[in-house]
């Protein structure tokens, strides 16, 4: 069993079987890493993926809260605290994107995973149940709302690809004819200098010279040349989100210049710290990153 006490605050955690939990701390700010709460879920989840990546015991779950924002979007809060869409949602009985409020207390976990209340009698709950069935699962007893609910927590597990758009709506094109995934977003050894870090965008296979896309309308923010993402195009959209296409071979547009979803930019290429022709994709909103493929329509072919 493991203790800890924290500003007057206990937190009980049994390794095996059901865990209890009373009042959680609360992190006030995810802006920076002022807030000790908010550096130490950071340290706990990068740490959860660090194991998890290399098949060795992941640590101890702990349990956080905080106060939503108008500011604040379900993307937003789940990149805040690098982890999916799904675990935010499904810790917090959130049925779907227009559940989403501003000024209501989150549970945010330190692991990735589903987190499925015992008592929910949705329909999707229920056919999410039977498409997991067979997969081990952990029994939590939560404080939520100051009352406690059982959940059964599928450790490491995202949502399959059916039910995902209950929590996200697409709001971008693809940036290519077609996608293939070759490296993810969320954390990883970098392929080249082996260090574990953030991948914040999602890698596409390209062959050299194929057309790049931009995904949505908007301005073209920056384009250059950098030593890691090479040659480079940065295109501003609405609602605070912007786009990033990199390791480009030729940019077709300049700083300042107006685009249309579906305009050629660039071709792929194999430019900056790259192992091979691909396309590093990005999307950010208000500067932090999320999971392109949680915003992405199908693909254009």
């Amino acid at each position: 069993m493991r203790l800890i006490l924290r500003n007057s605050i206990f937190l009980i955690f049994l390794f095996t079987g059901t865990v209890l939990f009373a009042q959680y701390p609360l992190i006030q700010t995810t802006r920076s890493y002022s807030d000790d709460l908010f550096k130490q879920q950071q340290q706990e989840t990068e740490s959860w993926y660090y194991n998890d990546a290399r098949g060795i015991s992941t640590p101890p779950l702990s349990i956080y809260r905080y106060k939503t924002r108008e500011e604040d979007s379900l993307i937003m809060i789940a990149a805040s605290f690098n982890l999916p869409v799904d675990t935010v949602a499904t810790i917090n009985g959130i049925e779907n994107m227009t559940e989403f409020k501003a000024g209501v207390e989150l549970i945010i976990p330190s692991a990735p995973g589903l987190y499925l209340y015992k008592e929910s009698d949705s329909s999707w709950i229920t056919s999410l149940r039977h498409d997991l069935e067979g997969m081990d699962t952990i029994k939590l007893v939560l404080f939520k709302n100051g009352k406690r609910v059982e959940v059964e927590y599928y450790q490491g597990v995202n949502l399959p690809a059916a039910y995902k758009t209950r929590f996200v709506l697409p709001l971008f094109a693809s940036p290519l004819d077609k996608r293939t995934i070759t490296s993810v977003y969320g954390f990883r050894n970098h392929p080249v200098t082996g260090k574990w870090q953030l991948h914040t965008g999602t890698d596409y296979r390209a062959a050299l010279n194929s057309p790049i896309y931009s995904c949505a309308d908007g301005t073209v923010f920056s384009t250059g040349e950098l030593e890691d993402y090479g040659k480079f195009v940065i295109i501003k959209h609405r609602n605070g989100y912007s786009s990033l296409y990199s390791h480009l071979d030729m940019i077709l547009v300049s700083k300042n210049q107006k685009v249309l979803e579906g305009d050629m930019i660039a071709k792929s290429g194999n430019t900056g710290i790259s192992t091979g022709p691909h396309l590093h994709f990005e999307i950010r909103q208000n500067g932090s990153p999320v999971d392109p493929e949680n915003l992405l329509l199908k693909d254009r072919q």
